[in-house]
């Protein structure tokens, strides 16, 4: 696992206020809540699982999965969203990458994937999700999306969390991190109302 995400994980389980913390000595408090569930017991998917399931109903973007094409395929299409427009969500797209992927690395193929996207169906963003087999190789989304965003101008974000970093729960927080830390803030909006916050 790479720093950044053990730091990120540290980060989001970092919960001090909630209840099953109060009783904790400081020591203990600062570790928050890190027991994680054992290998079959995180009941219904892993981290990658969770982070899709929590951006998923953003259905404007494009959802990329970079990893091999059972990990798009084992949630495809099972989590539905409402939208009154777009139905670019209901697209699954994924890196599907090889054995030879898995040798020499498959950034050119994400980098490749993204590009493919933003020219086939413009969408206002891509989402780009980390899996284990690309996680255990080594290859980095985060650089891969920060080249690719300032290549064709469109936001391209990184959501890390392969499925060995956790139990869904686990994977739903790091999507939403991804949210606050490459969406939230970053532009501002077309117009403004005087009924929005901030």
């Amino acid at each position: 696992m790479s720093a950044s995400l053990k730091q990120k994980i540290a980060e989001v389980f970092d919960e001090p206020g909630c209840d099953k913390n109060q009783g904790k000595s400081e020591k203990e408090r600062k570790k928050g809540c890190t027991k994680q569930l054992s290998p079959g017991a995180a009941a219904g998917g892993c981290a990658f699982d969770g982070a899709k399931i929590a951006l998923q109903p953003i259905v404007d973007v494009a959802h990329l999965v970079h990893g091999p094409i059972a990990c798009e395929g084992n949630s495809w299409d099972n989590r539905h969203s409402y939208s009154s427009g777009s139905t670019l969500y209901r697209t699954g797209f994924t890196t599907d990458i090889n054995e030879l992927d898995v040798i020499y690395g498959g950034e050119k193929r994400l980098f490749k994937s993204v590009r493919e996207i933003i020219e086939k169906y413009d969408p206002p963003a891509v989402f780009v999700y980390q899996t284990c087999v690309t996680a255990l190789i080594g290859d980095d989304i985060e650089a891969v999306c920060k080249r690719a965003s300032e290549k064709f101008g469109k936001p391209v974000i990184p959501v890390n969390s392969p499925g060995f970093a956790g139990p869904k729960n686990l994977g739903n927080k790091l999507g939403g991190e991804s949210v606050l830390d490459y969406v939230i803030g970053t532009q501002e909006p077309a117009y403004t109302t005087p009924h929005d916050i901030n």
